[in-house]
This record gives C-alpha cells, structure tokens and sequence, in this order.
C-alpha cells in the first residue's frame, strides 16, 4: 500500500520544480527532504499511509492551482501594488541577502547616507 502512495508523492515531486531564488527556502526543496527522510527504503517504506494520502492531496491541490481554478483572480493588482515578478523577486534569497547585508552596513556606520 505505501508503494503506491510513494508513487504519488513522486508524481507529486514532479510536479512542483525547485525555485532556485529561494535556496535554503524553497518549499519543493523541503517537500524532497521530507520525502527522502520518510521513504528511505523507497516504495517499500513503512509510512502512515492516511497521513501521506492526505498530505499529497492537498499539496497537489496547491501545484494544480485549485483554488486559483475555482476562484479567479479579477484584478492583476495586489495590496502591495507590485506584479507577480516584483514580488518573486523581493523574496528571492539573492534580494533578501542583499537587504541583510544593506541594514547591516547602515548599523555600522549610521551616519552614512546612500
């Protein structure tokens, strides 16, 4: 039984990419640590198969955009008034490093103006 609910958390796998802005923080990245983690033994892993059932159905929700489906976006804004790519990349590792490192300096050397 846990072989074919190791198929779908593979299918599952497939389906949501590694987003590589987000090293350390991406969700795909920490679905496939979990995975490797619970089915070291691959399909013949002994996992609570309910748990997992339950767990690939609504992650699979989430990568097939269910709720975006049933419930469309009218509006192309949003409450910060930036677009879908300004916002992917505010939360980009690269960007948030980078506002890190600014703060830091600015804490160092407070009177400094940019």
């Amino acid at each position: 039984m846990s072989s074919n609910v190791f198929r779908k958390v593979t299918l599952l796998l497939s389906k949501w990419p590694l987003d590589l802005s987000k090293k350390g923080r991406d969700i795909g990245e920490h679905l496939r640590h979990k995975v490797a983690i619970n089915f070291p033994q691959g399909e013949t892993s002994k996992v609570h198969v309910q748990e997992w059932s339950n767990f690939v159905e609504h992650l699979g929700n989430i990568a097939n955009n269910k709720s975006l489906t049933n419930h469309p976006r009218i509006l192309k804004s949003s409450a910060t008034g930036l677009s879908v790519e300004e916002c992917k990349e505010i939360v980009s590792t690269d960007f948030l490093s980078y506002v890190q490192r600014h703060e830091y300096l600015k804490s160092v050397n407070p009177n400094k103006v940019d």
